[in-house]
């Protein structure tokens, strides 16, 4: 187990290395086509597709993140009312379906990716669209691999 800490903790350095690139790009682009737009009259094309694609990365790397520190979004009414070993139970329930809900969206992004892929789907300037959307079944497929693992093992705590 000391190997599956190991690797998520480089996951999780990588995850925030790229939420912060992403979101660092995202607010650049935009400033710089909205600068073109009014002082210059012009813009780039794609940018604002790109951008688009970067809300994308943007939403399921901070789901990522979210995942790995237990602070992602939660309807586990019963529990705030539970103490001891039925709270315990109804967390890792409540894992476990996080678990097979991650692993079904992973299995539908491959899916969909694949689908892009295969049709030759592009996204911008004649790009193909696939390799954007990587992030999809990587990232849940990631998700689905914590939960199961905070299923056997409990969250970890929220400032870890």
């Amino acid at each position: 187990m000391k190997a599956w800490w190991w690797l998520d903790d480089r996951v999780a350095m990588l995850e925030r290395a790229l939420l912060i690139a992403t979101l660092c790009a995202m607010i650049g682009l935009s400033v710089l086509q909205i600068l073109l737009r009014n002082v210059f009259s012009t813009s780039l094309f794609w940018i604002d597709p790109f951008t688009r694609l970067l809300v994308l990365w943007l939403a399921v790397l901070g789901a990522m993140v979210a995942t790995r520190s237990g602070e992602h979004l939660s309807m586990n009414v019963i529990q705030h009312y539970l103490k001891g070993w039925p709270a315990t139970l109804v967390e890792r329930l409540t894992l476990a379906v996080a678990t097979f809900v991650s692993g079904l969206m992973a299995w539908h992004s491959v899916r969909f990716v694949w689908d892009e892929y295969s049709f030759n789907a592009t996204a911008f300037a004649g790009l193909p669209a696939w390799p954007f959307q990587l992030i999809m079944p990587i990232g849940f497929a990631w998700m689905a691999i914590r939960f199961l693992v905070q299923t056997g093992q409990g969250v970890p705590a929220k400032n870890e």
